[in-house]
């Protein structure tokens, strides 16, 4: 099955550039590249080097030939395109018992640029050093010269984004490691589905930090009664949790089972489609996939061993925008069939759920946002041997605001989930210094007293984090 998979990529690779080189520019394909949207808000760089020095002054004519101003291979296909982003932080836990927490250094590098005029690459990567003090540090030896030396720093490589898109008629094509939103949600995962989350960082909430790429063939038609998107996964990538040594980790079973992989049919792809339509500023989707749960799913074998297994679960749904002036009124609704779940004998059990969110976000002006979300997660014909509530809620109020001609920026988020109830409240600062660099501060305050609840590991982590963020 692996290798018929690779034949279809090798193939579509194929196919898109063969149909590019048979095309003859018009106006039409021209107008058909809606890849646009997508560029104008992950553009790498808005200064363009005017010559080979990079100080954006012509060369006199005197001193140059006219061939000299145009831009060198390494400007125009590397530099220029290119953003890289470096940053520290540093988190501290101000209660008891106090200490830090993260200590790391990151390098960003993003990458997007046109070849052969309707061509796009899309690239962003990230190293992560964890520094000593860090909770995802680990001592370990390195070896210099038959020598060893005892270090407590750890790395970590994430592949966000890495892909090929071209257009054609009315056709996108997308092939390479992809992170699709379905949802309109800003928090709940109700329809936003498709990509699983990292939750090494348990106390960090966005989505959007939090999304983990995966290889994805997409297609996108642009037609006059709605856009289809439709999308393949052959290889469904699972949410990543904190291991064994970080600070954060636990074990429900205090570490006195073992784990197996459970030995299962191989044909584990995704597969999926969505319709959208637009009318003004507001807009309707309807989607259905078959899908491969992020999570996986334990049973137990014997008091001492337990089995992990891959479950397939199919979502049908219906997302909506509707604006109204300063306000916008947002919802999901999903029917999720064969959920998997635990009993009281830590068996699995499927169940159908339906899933649905609503919201409302206000727009005074553009340098502030005032939202508030509700969502509710059913499990139908529950009984109380599953170990879930029937219902499960979230709360979340969110509110952005910009200052100082938009240099100050401030977002404050506070989530209330039940039955188990719970609190979690964050509130980020930044300050943006010039072009290059920026500050941030975060303040991160979990409260609850209910043992059950989802942040009961985590009531007793009061942080701040302090970042400073260059950018160029």
């Amino acid at each position: 099955m692996r290798r018929v998979l690779y034949i279809i990529f090798i193939i579509s690779f194929g196919f898109l550039f063969i149909a590019k080189a048979n095309q003859t520019p018009n106006e039409a394909d021209t107008a058909v590249i809606v890849i646009s949207r997508e560029i104008d808000t992950t553009k790498i760089s808005q200064t363009p080097y005017e010559n080979d020095f990079g100080f954006g002054e012509k060369p006199s004519r005197e001193k140059f030939d006219e061939k000299d101003s145009v831009p060198s291979f390494w400007v125009s296909n590397v530099f220029d395109p290119m953003r890289v982003t470096l940053k520290h932080e540093v988190a501290y836990k101000a209660t008891s018992p106090d200490g830090v927490k993260n200590n790391r250094s990151s390098i960003q590098l993003e990458y997007s640029k046109f070849y052969l005029d309707n061509v796009f690459l899309k690239f962003d990567s990230r190293l992560a050093i964890f520094w000593k003090n860090d909770h995802r540090s680990r001592e370990a030896l390195l070896w210099v010269n038959d020598k060893h030396l005892v270090t407590n720093e750890a790395f970590d490589i994430k592949m966000r984004e890495a892909y090929l898109q071209t257009s054609f008629g009315k056709t996108s094509i997308k092939a390479g490691i992809q992170v699709p939103v379905w949802g309109e949600s800003d928090l709940a995962a109700v329809t936003d589905v498709l990509t699983p989350m990292d939750y090494r960082e348990p106390l960090i909430i966005s989505p959007e930090t939090m999304r983990i790429g995966q290889p994805m063939l997409t297609i996108d038609q642009y037609l006059p009664f709605g856009d289809f998107n439709f999308f393949f996964n052959p290889y469904p990538s699972f949410s990543k949790h904190p291991l064994k040594g970080d600070y954060y980790y636990f074990d429900s079973f205090n570490d006195a089972v073992e784990y197996r992989d459970k030995a299962q049919n191989k044909n584990n792809f995704e597969y999926g489609m969505r319709w959208k339509k637009t009318f003004g500023r507001s807009d309707i989707s309807i989607m259905s996939a078959s899908l491969i749960d992020n999570e996986y799913a334990y049973s137990m074998d014997n008091p001492s061993l337990i089995s992990k297994s891959k479950i397939r679960y199919y979502i049908g749904g219906v997302t909506f925008n509707y604006a109204i002036g300063n306000f916008l009124m947002k919802g999901e609704v999903a029917l999720k069939s064969k959920k998997a779940y635990n009993n009281s004998a830590f068996q699995i059990v499927k169940r159908n759920n339906v899933d649905a969110s609503l919201g409302f976000e206000y727009n005074p002006s553009s340098t502030f946002t005032l939202s508030l979300e509700a969502a509710n997660y059913h499990v139908n014909d529950w009984n109380r041997e599953i170990q879930i509530k029937k219902n499960t809620y979230m709360l979340v109020l969110i509110m952005s605001k910009q200052l100082l001609n938009d240099n100050l920026a401030i977002y404050w988020i506070t989530m209330c989930t039940g039955p188990y109830n719970a609190f979690f409240n964050y509130l980020s600062t930044s300050y943006k210094l010039n072009d290059h660099f920026s500050l941030f501060f975060d303040t991160i305050i979990p409260l609850t007293d209910d043992n059950k609840s989802m942040f009961w590991n985590y009531r007793d982590q009061k942080q701040v984090a302090f970042k400073i963020q260059y950018q160029f």
